[in-house]
């Protein structure tokens, strides 16, 4: 049996949780919007490459870790 997991970001609830807007984390880093779009609506993290800069920019920024900022789920099992 396989097990699959998943990673997922909290990005959108950190940041509502803050008051921050994506525009306003993206402004103040320097990261791309698009970027912080991607992460914020979960899309498209299974073929993105997140640099260690930008994760330590966000964590940082937000003061929070890295373990905060994901989560790793399980969604499926194939036999």
């Amino acid at each position: 049996m396989k097990i699959k997991f998943e990673l997922t970001c909290n990005l959108e609830r950190i940041l509502k949780k803050k008051n921050i807007t994506p525009y306003k984390l993206s402004k103040d880093t320097g990261e791309r919007i698009g970027t912080i779009y991607k992460l914020v609506n979960n899309q498209g993290l299974d073929n993105s490459r997140l640099s260690t800069s930008l994760l330590a920019n966000i964590c940082g920024y937000l003061g929070i870790t890295l373990g905060e900022l994901f989560d790793v789920i399980q969604v499926e099992e194939t036999e």
